[in-house]
């Protein structure tokens, strides 16, 4: 080992000395290495090479992680230097080259996740982005659920009550080999729809919201056994009910009925186990959805859209004149039966309904009317909806005047743009992200208090309103037709 030259002080700078304590990095023990830098060069945890590279860097993607601590503690190593090539810090380098022992090492003295190279790509980007790009996943392959959040109400199928704050694996599904395809989470009890057409809930059961035949609280996800005798294709729920429809067409209800939103006649106040609903208004229809809200159930045909319970203005119908609060079988909403309107698809919160035409036309059931508050909006692939105003009227019990939440509708396309509706805007526009990099979206989720978005590489994100931004301002009086939504996109990695 060579002994520190003369010259060399504590702010040395010299390119010589960095190359040096480069090449010497890649080869030795870690031990070896140690006394070296001690020995070779006063600064040697802070010299760059001609790349920008440091000490650290090195250490962090050749796996040396003793090294890369003494550099941390004993050294003050800057943790987030960036090279010049890529803007890499260590934490970037110990993923890409999957030294994971050094990852986990750099977060734990402080390293940033969130930190981005010169793309706008963060440590966990280059993580997602490493899958190779002709590995396809399909709708048949194997798949596993993980849930986390609050489980004060057993709704996350983990058999105990307590809430998780990162992704869990729900071990029920892996350790019975049952690929879901889609997953329901409500207050107070989950639903989970297998590949192979089969319905699964757990939760509290008062009412028989998850079809056991019974009022218990199941921990952990069991089987719907009235159902096994169909092959489900799509479930909804709400607070109190479930909704489910078979690949024949036919829809079954169970749960609380308190607002006639199982559409069973004579309407029952519950039903413990799977109901079909009956109409003279579906007969000879094939029904291809179905939706839910706390107060009512919306079903739709090619042809037609069909809403049943408590009628606060969401159902898409004047309000009874007769005084009658409630639609007990499920209802044409004739403001959308027209011979050149073909449904695609519909959504529904507790106080809304929204509906997409295969034309691309979408229409807002809110406040007793039929809106329309977008034209064209081709190739949609997914439409959700929060928020909404009932009439108190109705229900003053529980209802109260002026409550409430302004309508979201988000949607998202087949090009993976998400566009956005608010109470407070004219028209639909595109969302755009406050964030370092474009990004493109094959999944989205509403809630009352959030938003989360899967991109097209799998990657996970939380959203939060940062702002609107009106480009162009009308005449004095009137709004903004030219709208856009600024989203925040908070990075979550699902594991």
């Amino acid at each position: 080992m060579s002994v520190v030259p003369l010259d060399c002080t504590p702010k040395c700078r010299s390119r010589q000395h960095a190359d040096q304590v480069m090449a010497a990095l890649t080869s030795g023990s870690e031990l070896q290495l140690l006394a070296f830098l001690t020995s070779h060069c006063h600064n040697a945890a802070s010299l760059r090479d001609g790349f920008g590279r440091t000490a650290l860097h090195l250490a962090a993607s050749l796996g040396k992680k003793v090294l890369l601590e003494w550099l941390l503690e004993h050294k003050n190593a800057d943790l987030l230097g960036k090279d010049k090539e890529s803007g890499w810090t260590a934490l970037h380098r110990s993923a890409f080259y999957g030294q994971i022992h050094c990852l986990i090492s750099l977060v734990k003295h402080g390293g940033l996740l969130s930190t981005q190279d010169k793309e706008g790509l963060s440590v966990l980007d280059l993580t997602m982005k490493d899958r190779p790009s002709h590995v396809v996943f399909k709708n048949t392959d194997p798949t596993e659920v993980y849930t986390w959040g609050n489980n004060s109400n057993f709704t996350l199928g983990h058999g105990n009550q307590e809430s998780r704050q990162h992704p869990e694996l729900m071990d029920v599904f892996a350790r019975t080999g049952v690929y879901i395809k889609q997953v329901v989470l409500c207050k107070f009890h989950s639903v989970f729809l297998s590949q192979k057409g089969r319905v699964f809930t757990c939760g509290h059961g008062q009412g028989g919201r998850h079809g056991h035949g019974d009022e218990q609280t199941y921990l952990v996800p069991r089987m719907v056994e009235g159902l096994m005798s169909h092959h489900c294709s799509q479930v909804a729920a709400a607070r109190d009910h479930t909704v489910v429809l078979t690949e024949e067409g036919y829809v079954y209800t169970f749960g609380l009925n308190t607002f006639h939103q199982l559409g069973l006649v004579p309407p029952p106040a519950s039903a413990q186990v799977p109901k079909q609903v009956y109409s003279k208004t579906l007969k000879g229809r094939s029904v291809i959805g179905v939706a839910a809200g706390k107060f009512h159930t919306v079903l739709w045909t090619r042809d037609g859209v069909y809403t049943m319970g408590l009628n606060g203005g969401q159902l898409g119908y004047l309000l009874d004149p007769n005084g009658e609060k409630g639609v007990t079988a499920p209802r044409q909403v004739s403001a959308l039966h027209h011979k050149d309107v073909t449904i695609a698809m519909a959504a529904a919160s507790d106080g809304a309904t929204v509906v997409v035409t295969e034309s691309g036309d979408v229409y807002l059931l809110a406040d007793y009317h039929c809106k329309k508050i977008a034209s064209r909006q081709l190739t949609i692939k997914k439409v959700l909806v929060s928020g909404g105003c009932l009439d108190h009227r109705v229900e003053p019990q529980m209802l109260n005047e002026g409550g409430g939440e302004k309508v979201t509708v988000l949607a998202l396309n087949g090009a993976g743009n998400v566009f956005c509706w608010r109470s407070s805007s004219g028209a639909m526009r595109q969302c755009r992200w406050a964030y370092g990099r474009q990004v493109f979206m094959s999944d989205i989720a509403l809630s009352k208090n959030s938003m989360m978005f899967v991109t097209e590489d799998g990657e996970g994100f939380a959203g939060v309103w940062t702002g609107e931004y009106k480009k162009y301002e009308e005449k004095k009086g009137e709004p903004s037709s030219n709208v856009m939504y600024f989203l925040n996109l908070i990075y979550h990695l699902f594991l």
